[in-house]
């Protein structure tokens, strides 16, 4: 049995979750994490309409997987590179995008204290440079996010710059400031050096299931993670991340090489799920 810890989905100009859901679970998958996409990828405009309807969409799409027999959370938040464009690009000032993003986050958790949404994601810090400006806005976001997810008792997906031992040490500060438990958090989308620095320090994280990535995942990873594909549903940048089925197809061919065994397998896909998602085993 495998899992996608993190993906989205786009029924407008992608696959959309039907499509996924089946051809996902017909090679052995049983539980979907559905992130948000911005509400561009959707053809909507970045505001609050615009954010409220990207997580109309994302809810029916969730609701959606659930019907194809697939275990599944749900997760919307502000993606770092939509703040980045919309100060960057489109010269809002500097308080109009974080007014924006607060109004966006306390309708995120209306949702999720009415059992909608099952967390925050993906919130954060760019991982490509951008200006002062863009970090510090993204800075404050997502504090205020995981001071939110710290309020509602509920799990968030944190996208972070690759910076090994600094991310780490500073997201360790960070989260001690706030007082949130860190089972809440997850690291999505490591490479192997911030993940070998998260695993020391307990932190949830995932590994993108890309062949060359996840194959030196088991080689230096103890099975504390999860596998995710980073899936955006785009058919114009078609495999940017991986396929949530390309994700089963290399785990599978690593069994039939004996490069892993089926109980580390079975730690990413089915204990490590159910611990940081709360969800029952299939």
């Amino acid at each position: 049995m495998y899992a996608d810890a993190h993906l989205h989905s786009n029924p407008l100009t992608g696959l959309g979750s039907r499509s996924i859901s089946k051809k996902f679970k017909s090679l052995g998958g049983w539980f979907l994490a559905i992130v948000s996409l911005p509400p561009t990828h959707y053809g909507l405009n970045s505001d609050f309409e615009g954010y409220a309807k990207s997580i109309d969409i994302l809810v029916r799409e969730c609701k959606i997987a659930r019907e194809e027999g697939l275990t599944v959370k749900c997760l919307a938040g502000i993606h770092p590179a939509d703040l980045d464009r919309l100060i960057n690009t489109q010269k809002l000032r500097h308080e109009e995008v974080l007014n924006l993003a607060f109004k966006v986050l306390e309708h995120i958790g209306r949702l999720i204290k009415t059992g909608v949404l099952d967390g925050i994601g993906e919130v954060g810090r760019p991982h490509y440079k951008t200006s002062p400006e863009g970090f510090i806005v993204n800075e404050i976001v997502l504090r205020h996010s995981l001071r939110l997810a710290n309020d509602l008792g509920s799990i968030i997906h944190l996208h972070i710059e690759q910076g090994g031992f600094l991310t780490v040490r500073d997201l360790n500060e960070v989260l001690s400031y706030i007082s949130i438990r860190k089972n809440l958090v997850l690291l999505h989308h490591l490479d192997l050096r911030t993940g070998l620095e998260a695993c020391n320090s307990g932190f949830t994280f995932t590994i993108c299931g890309k062949q060359q990535l996840i194959r030196e995942a088991v080689k230096r990873l103890i099975p504390v993670y999860m596998i995710e594909s980073d899936f955006i549903d785009d058919p114009r940048r078609p495999g940017i991340a991986a396929w949530p089925w390309e994700i089963i197809e290399h785990q599978k061919m690593m069994l039939t090489e004996g490069i892993v065994d089926e109980e580390y397998l079975s730690k990413l896909n089915i204990d490590n799920v159910v611990k940081f998602y709360c969800v029952n085993p299939p």
